[in-house]
C-alpha cells in the first residue's frame, strides 16, 4: 500500500512539474498534434481542433491548429477551445509571462478574441478588452495582454492575481463581453500558430537609426542572417528556443552577420539583439 501511494505521489509530482508555464514557450504544432488544445464535452472527439499541415503562416512545411465552430447547438457551437493542466498551467506571474502572442487567421465571420483563465481555487477571469479579427482569410500576428489589470473577474470569490499565480485552465474564445462559458454562438473557422508565452519587458524595441534589424531567410534551413541598418557600437546577439534555453550567444560588430543553424532542431526561436539599455526581439522559424 505504501509503495502504491509513493508511486502515485511521484507521478503527481512529475506531472505537476511538466504542467508549468515558462517564458518564451511556444506551441508551433510542428509535431502533428493539437498540443493539448481541445474543446469540452462529447464534441471533443469529432468536432474539436485539428492539426493541419502546410497551412501555417509560412506555408509549406508549417503546421497550424484549426478549429471550426458550428454556430448551431451543442459544445461546438461556440468559438472557444482550451488547454487544461498542461503546458499552459502554473504560475504566470513567477514566470514573467504577461502577454500571449500568436499568429491567427479567421474565416467566415469576424471574431472578438479574448483569453480566459481559471485558477485552482475556481475563480474565473477573462480579458476585459477583445481583439477583433476580421474574417479575411489572411494571417496576422496579435498580442493579448494578460497582466493583472487586463482581466475582469467573471465568477468565483478570488482575485485576478490568485488566478495568475495558479492557473489550471486557459481558454481562447470569441465573445462580445468578458465571459467564461457564454462565448458567442457563431459559425467561424480559426487557424492559430506559434502561441507564445511572452513578456512585455522582453519585447521592448529600440531603434537602430530609426529602423529595426531584419533577419533572413525566415523560415530558414541553414543560415540565419542578421542585418542592421546602422550600428553605433557592439551589440549582443542571443537566440532562445521555445523552452527559454539559450542556444546561441555572440556579438554583432558588423552590419551583416550570419549564424549557422543547420544543426538546430526545427521550430520557433527568439532572436534577441540588445545593448546596455533596451532589447529588440524577433521570431525565427527553423525548417
Amino acid at each position: 500500500m505504501k509503495r502504491t501511494l509513493l508511486l502515485f505521489s511521484i507521478c503527481c509530482i512529475s506531472f505537476g512539474l511538466m504542467a508549468q508555464v515558462a517564458l518564451n514557450q511556444v506551441d508551433n504544432f510542428q509535431g502533428g498534434t493539437t498540443e493539448n488544445w481541445r474543446i469540452g464535452g462529447a464534441g471533443n472527439a469529432t468536432n474539436g481542433p485539428i492539426n493541419v499541415a502546410d497551412a501555417g503562416p509560412s506555408g509549406v512545411g508549417d503546421n497550424c491548429l484549426q478549429y471550426t465552430s458550428l454556430g448551431s447547438s451543442g459544445v461546438a457551437s461556440k468559438m472557444v477551445f482550451y488547454s487544461q493542466n498542461n503546458q499552459w498551467s502554473g504560475d504566470f506571474s513567477a514566470a514573467g509571462v504577461d502577454e500571449i502572442n500568436l499568429d491567427v487567421n479567421v474565416q467566415t465571420n469576424d471574431l472578438n478574441l479574448r483569453v480566459a483563465m481559471q485558477g485552482t481555487n475556481g475563480t474565473r477571469i477573462c480579458t476585459t478588452n477583445a481583439i477583433n479579427i476580421p474574417a479575411n482569410g489572411t494571417w496576422s500576428n496579435i498580442t493579448i495582454p494578460i497582466a493583472d489589470s487586463d482581466f475582469s473577474i467573471v465568477s468565483g470569490g478570488g482575485d485576478v492575481e490568485s488566478v495568475l499565480t495558479d492557473v489550471f485552465t486557459i481558454r481562447i474564445l470569441s465573445s462580445s463581453s468578458p465571459t467564461w462559458a457564454s462565448a458567442d454562438i457563431i459559425s467561424a473557422v480559426i487557424q492559430v500558430d506559434n502561441i507564445l508565452a511572452s513578456s512585455s519587458l522582453s519585447t521592448d524595441e529600440f531603434s537602430l537609426a530609426n529602423t529595426e534589424f531584419t533577419i533572413s531567410p525566415n523560415p530558414g534551413r541553414n543560415k540565419l542572417n542578421i542585418n542592421l541598418p546602422s550600428s553605433d557600437g557592439e551589440l549582443k546577439l542571443e537566440v532562445y528556443d521555445v523552452l527559454g534555453k539559450r542556444v546561441f550567444k555572440g556579438l554583432i560588430t558588423q552590419l551583416e552577420s550570419s549564424v549557422n543553424v543547420t544543426n538546430w532542431r526545427s521550430g520557433v526561436y527568439l532572436v534577441r539583439v540588445s545593448n546596455n539599455e533596451l532589447v529588440q526581439t524577433k521570431r525565427f522559424i527553423k525548417q
